[in-house]
């Protein structure tokens, strides 16, 4: 159950906030929230006369964007998971703070090694020295929620053991229930916040984090794809060692490579840049297309180059989970946004989207349609595909469109992925990437579709193909929204369904087929979009 704070110090962890969103410029939001009278009497007068900076005052000088981020920071880790998600979300923030927010997935000053200990020992019933045959005290990387420390199990195995900070999960569930209070008070109060939809927000973080709060959680998924790779020598997962392993204690294989670099660096270590680069990109997509569960944050570290052009991914506390029809649907719209074919992207976001009552639809494709005109004519390093898509997920929010998390999450890790890539070669795009492993999202798409892999044989042109694609995806939800409304209908005097539905169900089956063979016959332009 959530953990709700005392009333006086929830008021004292409130005015905390408000006072930090105050010194950090952000005075705007606490009048939405009307709290300023909850703001430090202090600080609003430092603030205010400029006598000096009080202690929670952020660099002014510095961009919204950036001051954004100094100010989750200030607040802690709950807010510091709060930026990391929203940076994943470009219908809950613009894209300038959702790429700002990215910064927050720098190192966090660790905790004592005391502590460490502690944890170690009430989670595994040994203190550290007993339960490994060696355990280093110091930890080698930290962050917002533990800190990773090497260790030696009795065998001798190298292992990298993650230890939860100590309080840090009644912590989050203090602020997470302050959260949800502040984000349904600005909804009532702003029309303009309510579009942005805070509240979802709120729900979305505690979702995330709770999930990275358990580390169990985390070693399931990193055992899930270990076993979805293990017919591929290129991809390395590390072993979940289980009998180290609790809620707040994870013990995996410690690997030993590098970090992507660029890449002069990478052949002087005896690496081929571009077979890391193709490497690292099929996995990504196979994960996503083949799988259905991918790393959703594959930023430089969380992966490593082992010896042999082999990728290692690491930390698995955020991942993305589609169903079949999704992922084709996302794979569809990827596959068209790569080679151009807007148009069909577009309709296939709208079919993975869900509208609000105030939908305006067409403003959408005419948002998007003017994305697209914007792209035109900046290079790739100004515009990738990547960002085209996050920015059509954007425009979402203003026109009452919601589309997935797991949509979101996908366009994201697929910049992640460029910004990666970019790297080892600067002059990659995520279009480049793509292609060099287009064969093979072309294999996880079509062959599970027996009615595309017939007729795809005999078409040349993949815009065909992904014509016919897209109706094997159509079709079948079309006669399954018609058997519904048909099985629903009881009106009198009504025909017996055997006798209704073949006759129906052949008239549309042929509409479809008209559709596509007049879509067939026509030339298709290198830049579609209504």
């Amino acid at each position: 159950m959530p953990r709700h704070p005392a009333p006086l110090a929830a008021a004292a962890r409130v005015g905390e906030i408000v006072t930090v969103l105050w010194a950090g410029g952000f005075r705007w939001l606490v009048d939405a929230l009307g709290l300023r009278a909850c703001v430090s009497p202090r600080c609003r007068a430092l603030c205010t006369l400029g006598l000096r900076p009080c202690e929670h005052h952020a660099v002014m000088d510095r961009p919204l964007p950036e001051r954004t981020r100094h100010v989750l920071e200030e607040l802690g880790p709950t807010f510091v998971k709060a930026g990391q998600m929203l940076a994943l979300r470009p219908d809950y923030v613009p894209a300038a703070y959702a790429e700002a927010l990215q910064g927050l997935y720098a190192d966090v000053p660790p905790f004592p090694a005391a502590d460490a200990a502690r944890v170690v020992t009430e989670e595994l019933g040994r203190p550290p020295r007993e339960a490994f045959a060696g355990f280093e005290p110091e930890p080698f990387a930290a962050a917002s929620l533990s800190q990773v420390h090497r260790a030696r199990l009795p065998d001798g195995t190298q292992v990298a053991v993650k230890v939860q900070r100590p309080g840090v999960d009644a912590q989050v569930e203090e602020d997470l229930v302050l959260l949800r209070w502040l984000a349904r008070r600005l909804e009532r109060r702003s029309a303009v916040a309510r579009r942005f939809r805070p509240a979802d927000a709120v729900e979305e973080v505690a979702e995330w984090t709770r999930r990275e709060l358990d580390f169990r959680r985390e070693a399931s998924t990193a055992q899930t794809l270990r076993s979805y790779f293990a017919d591929d020598d290129s991809v390395v997962i590390p072993r979940v060692h289980e009998r180290w392993t609790t809620r707040r204690v994870l013990t995996m294989d410690l690997l030993h490579g590098r970090r992507p670099a660029p890449a002069a660096e990478l052949r002087q270590a005896g690496l081929d840049p571009q077979r890391v680069l193709e490497t690292g990109a099929r996995a990504v997509l196979r994960q996503v297309f083949e799988f259905g569960l991918f790393h959703a944050d594959p930023h430089p570290g969380n992966l490593l180059v082992l010896p042999g052009e082999r990728v290692a991914f690491l930390d698995f506390g955020m991942f993305g989970r589609v169903d079949p029809r999704q992922r084709h649907r996302m794979g569809l719209m990827l596959w068209a946004l790569v080679d151009g074919d807007y148009d069909t992207a577009v309709g296939q976001l709208l079919r993975l989207s869900e509208r609000r009552p105030e939908a305006d639809v067409p403003g959408f494709r005419r948002a998007v349609a003017d994305l697209v005109e914007d792209w035109y004519g900046r290079s790739a390093r100004e515009y990738s595909v990547a960002r085209l898509l996050l920015a059509q997920l954007g425009a979402g929010a203003a026109h009452g469109i919601v589309f997935p998390r797991e949509l979101m999450l996908l366009a994201r890790t697929l910049l992640t992925l460029e910004s990666t890539g970019a790297l080892i070669d600067p002059d990659i795009t995520l279009a480049d990437l793509t292609r060099t492993v287009l064969p093979d999202l072309k294999r996880i798409l079509l062959p599970t579709l027996p009615t595309v892999s017939a007729l795809t044989h005999t078409l040349a042109d993949t815009n065909r193909a992904r014509l016919v694609l897209a109706l094997e995806l159509d079709v079948p939800e079309a006669l399954q929204r018609l058997n519904d409304f048909l099985t629903a209908a009881t009106a009198p005097p009504a025909p017996s369904p055997q006798r209704a539905r073949p006759p129906v169900l052949a008239l549309l089956i042929a509409g479809a087929a008209g559709a596509v063979l007049a879509r067939l016959g026509r030339r298709r332009r290198g830049r579609p979009l209504p």
